[in-house]
């Protein structure tokens, strides 16, 4: 069979889930958000924002789809995964809630798209819900965190899901978003809202990273690891055309550029973390086996 199979075992509604996120994702590259939302020209602060929150869409569809992916054989695991994807399903419906719509006071979006997008998440968090819902539903149990450390995947992946959490609640009560813009540039009501619904997905992110620590073993957790390494790279290339955007202290440190510094240090940490976990466990598994495996029972 195919990556996708509408059979009754098949994970079709994570794929779902992770298709809407890539999809709005990619529109946010490919058409003008300002003019479509505002029909105005684009601030420094719209663009900046409009291409933090394409590229936490993507984010978030990758990893969902990646999991969900190499999970696909594991009916427990995707009761689990579903879950969690519900519970980030639940949020963005209610995002979409307060964004409003356009024809009313304080609205953003306008009235046909606020309609749509609130229709796709109450569909998203149906087929999500009826997923974990199902009587003989299996559930996957949760591995003892404290496990299994040392200089492997699963001690990074703990690592990012304590700096998320940290980076979620920082940016929601303790960070203006104003800080991260040039001097004299002026947050819009649109761009506060990209910055919002931003961090939604961030919140997104963090439940990708619970589930893994959680419920993943040690190939799911490197899997996890090189998502999150190869969305970094994606993520470099895709804030340097904005890059001039971004207040000085962001963007340069000591007259390095920053974004290239954070780029080496992630890669270089994911890379120890995926080599340290396959000497230290003496395992010479590849983490896309599974695909493979996948591939020849189909």
């Amino acid at each position: 069979m195919g990556i996708i199979d509408f059979s009754t075992s098949c994970p079709w509604e994570l794929y779902l889930f992770a298709f809407c996120h890539l999809f709005a994702g990619v529109a946010m590259y490919l058409v003008d958000a300002c003019s479509f939302l505002t029909m105005t020209p684009c601030t420094v602060a719209e663009l900046f924002f409009g291409r933090v929150l394409g590229l936490s869409l993507l984010y978030v569809g990758v990893i969902f789809a990646a999991l969900t992916y190499y999970n696909k054989q594991s009916i427990a695991k995707i009761t689990r995964l579903s879950n969690f994807a519900l519970n980030g399903a639940i949020a963005l419906l209610v995002s979409v809630v307060f964004t409003g719509n356009a024809s009313f006071t304080g609205g953003i979006e306008p009235s046909w798209m606020h309609k749509l997008d609130m229709l796709i998440f109450i569909v998203l968090v149906g087929v999500l819900s009826a997923r974990v819902a199902k009587p003989d539903a299996e559930w996957a149990q949760i591995n003892p965190i404290n496990e299994g450390m040392g200089i492997n995947c699963k001690t990074l992946l703990l690592l990012f899901l304590v700096t998320t959490t940290i980076k979620f609640v920082a940016t929601t009560d303790f960070i203006d978003p104003a800080v991260l813009l040039p001097d004299g540039s002026k947050m819009t009501h649109l761009a506060v809202w990209m910055w919002k619904f931003a961090v939604v997905l961030l919140l997104e992110v963090l439940l990708a990273l619970g589930y893994a620590v959680l419920f993943e073993d040690d190939a799911g957790h490197e899997v996890m690891v090189l998502t999150i390494m190869i969305m970094t790279v994606v993520g470099t290339l895709s804030i340097l055309s904005v890059q001039k955007y971004m207040s000085d202290w962001m963007a340069t440190l000591f007259g390095f550029n920053t974004i290239w510094i954070k780029l080496i240090i992630v890669i270089l940490v994911c890379m120890a973390a995926i080599l340290g976990g396959r000497r230290g466990g003496g395992r010479h598994f590849r983490p896309f086996s599974g695909y493979q495996e996948v591939a020849s029972n189909a």
